[in-house]
């Protein structure tokens, strides 16, 4: 009986941990955000580490932002509309 292989899980030390590109491969070192925007003006949104297509590693996550992770996602139509996966340039890309 053979195993199928198991998805690596994230970890935040690592330099693409969360979508980003290492340096020197050519490519625009970025980050992904699982943005949480407020439905009430004046609220405050949600940025949550992902991959590029909204993926999270709550393994990767702290306590404090895996909990406002879990809250956002319950309150989906109630005090958050629906997450847009962000890419963001890393500082090292803007130097």
């Amino acid at each position: 009986m053979s195993q199928l292989p198991r998805a690596p899980v994230p970890h935040v030390d690592m330099p693409d941990a969360f979508g980003g590109a290492p340096t020197g491969q050519g490519r625009t070192e970025s980050m992904h955000l699982l943005h949480f925007e407020p439905l009430t003006a004046g609220d405050a949104g949600l940025d949550i580490p992902c991959d590029p297509h909204g993926r999270v590693g709550l393994d990767a996550l702290g306590e404090k932002l895996r909990n406002d992770y879990f809250f956002a996602r319950t309150l989906i139509g109630r005090l958050f509309a629906a997450p847009i996966v962000r890419n963001v340039p890393t500082l090292a890309a803007r130097l």
